[in-house]
């Protein structure tokens, strides 16, 4: 795989850890394995997940190369 198409699939991963990293502490009261994981404050490693994600997300992020579409 070519460089750009790397760089895209991080892209996506990274976007879908910051979504799951915003529900860990909802997941933590039902989920035995993610009280394990978690430990004993959940809130403050969830949003270190969200945000990792997000500025992983904002490093890979490429927008595409195309035809610029204008109103004339």
């Amino acid at each position: 795989m070519p460089k750009m198409e790397w760089t895209r699939v991080v892209y996506h991963v990274a976007v879908v850890v910051a979504a799951l990293g915003m529900f860990l502490p909802l997941l933590y009261g039902a989920v035995p394995f993610v009280r394990e994981l978690l430990g004993s404050n959940p809130l403050l490693k969830s949003l270190a997940v969200i945000a990792l994600g997000w500025l992983t997300a904002y490093f890979t992020f490429e927008e595409e190369k195309g035809e610029e579409l204008t109103a004339s």
